[in-house]
């Protein structure tokens, strides 16, 4: 027994460089998108709304989407999940770069393209790797998470120099077939299904239980994802702090999305220049590399709650400072975004994501994870169309930015709101 323990232990360091490989792919797929939005417009000559409209599709059929794929990862095991996922994103990315009409983009990217992309995401990250790591997950999840900023401080700088040299559809090519290598093969050679204590001290109970009474008597013990009170998915909808989650991961969502997808053609309308501009994302990136990890230790000792709190004001704060101080090329309002939106970007879903792996047992954490992940999938869905839409008809993005930054303090409220419910729980 403590062989396999240590066993298990020693190989969850091989488990987190896959997650940090994957977290790297999805932080990359999902930061490059406001450098194709602008591509996109000017090659279709379409409305800042429709263009943006393929990347809220991606989201609204990603919240369709993500509690199948979490059901999936329970039942099947995260080494027959990820390598599919990479051919759906090698296939949904090529033939994106064949389309000749913006439609099609709503069914190579928006349904093909993100089967993949959400199955890569924090959410069966965090169902993956949690496991593992059950004493530290905060700083664990957050150094694993720090591939997400780490994709977006490679791979946008990199799309804006593609697009401009080769094309929006070369961009599509490359990144189709590297995301594919990184995440296919290396899942598929070495991906294991995470431990399940639960499930464990069944077993050690049931072992007890035949050596002391006649065998035949003892029921089945349940199979992984398998909850002994109902399904998984039945558990985790009667769990109010499922559902307090689930709406802070969803206003949350929506407010980042306003911005993440139309930064870059803000900075450009402030007078920043395109690398300047795409340089400035892919910094922040950097910073959040370091910035999770130390996100996560944080929120181990002080409470998911507190730093949460402390995190989106910083989030706010960034908004705040390129909306009213970002104009006219001002150096110093870039770099104060780079700053605060490095350190704070992202970090919803990590926290989210850890509260709920202290909550819930791993046997139903990818179902839990999948809800979780409907509320990203709806922030994807509506905030880019809802900030496109506000720019079609004001011509700039200031009210879009000013609810983005509403939206993202709101979410403080439910995730409070999940602590009440789960401290009632444990009572």
């Amino acid at each position: 027994m403590i062989a396999t323990v240590k066993r298990r232990l020693h190989y969850g360091w091989v488990i987190f460089a896959l997650t940090f490989s994957n977290l790297t792919v999805e932080g990359g797929a999902k930061n490059v998108q406001g450098v194709f939005l602008v591509a996109l417009r000017d090659h279709f000559q379409s409305s800042v709304a429709l263009t943006a409209g393929v990347f809220s599709a991606s989201g609204l059929f990603g919240a369709f989407a993500a509690p199948f794929l979490g059901r999936f990862l329970d039942r099947f095991g995260p080494r027959v999940m990820f390598p599919l996922a990479g051919c759906f994103i090698l296939v949904g990315w090529l033939t994106s770069s064949i389309a000749s009409e913006v439609w099609q983009l709503f069914i190579f990217y928006s349904v093909i393209a993100t089967v993949g992309q959400v199955g890569i995401s924090s959410f069966s990250a965090t169902a993956t790797l949690a496991p593992w790591f059950p004493r530290s997950k905060g700083v664990v999840l957050g150094t694993a998470d720090a591939g997400n900023p780490a994709g977006q401080a490679i791979i946008v700088p990199l799309a804006q120099l593609i697009v401009s040299t080769l094309g929006w559809q070369w961009a599509y090519r490359i990144f189709g077939v590297a995301f594919f290598l990184v995440i296919a093969l290396p899942n598929l050679l070495l991906q294991k299904r995470p431990p399940d204590p639960e499930r464990e001290l069944r077993a050690s109970e049931a072992d007890r239980l035949e050596r002391e009474e006649s065998p035949g008597g003892l029921p089945d013990s349940p199979s992984p994802g398998e909850s002994p009170s109902g399904s998984p998915m039945a558990e985790a909808l009667r769990e109010p702090a499922v559902w307090f989650l689930l709406t802070a991961r969803a206003v949350g969502s929506v407010g980042s999305q306003m911005t993440i997808v139309h930064m870059l053609a803000y900075l450009f309308l402030a007078g920043y220049g395109e690398m300047q501009a795409a340089v400035a994302i892919g910094a922040a990136g950097l910073l959040g590399i370091g910035g999770r990890p130390g996100i996560g230790l944080l929120s181990d000792f002080l409470g998911r709650e507190i730093v949460y709190t402390f995190s989106m004001a910083m989030t706010v704060a960034a908004v705040m400072v390129v909306l009213f101080f970002g104009g006219a090329g001002v150096w110093w309002a870039l770099v104060a975004f780079v700053a605060l939106n490095g350190f704070s970007e992202g970090i919803s879903g990590l926290l989210i994501g850890a509260k709920a792996a202290d909550l819930y047992p791993p046997r139903m954490l990818g179902t839990v994870m999948g809800l979780l992940e409907t509320g990203r999938g709806i922030g994807i869905g509506t905030g880019p169309v809802m900030a496109g839409l506000l720019f079609d008809l004001q011509g700039d993005y200031f009210l879009a930015f000013l609810i983005s930054a509403c939206l993202t303090a709101a979410s403080i409220f439910f995730v409070w709101s999940a602590w009440f419910a789960s401290r009632n729980r444990s009572r």
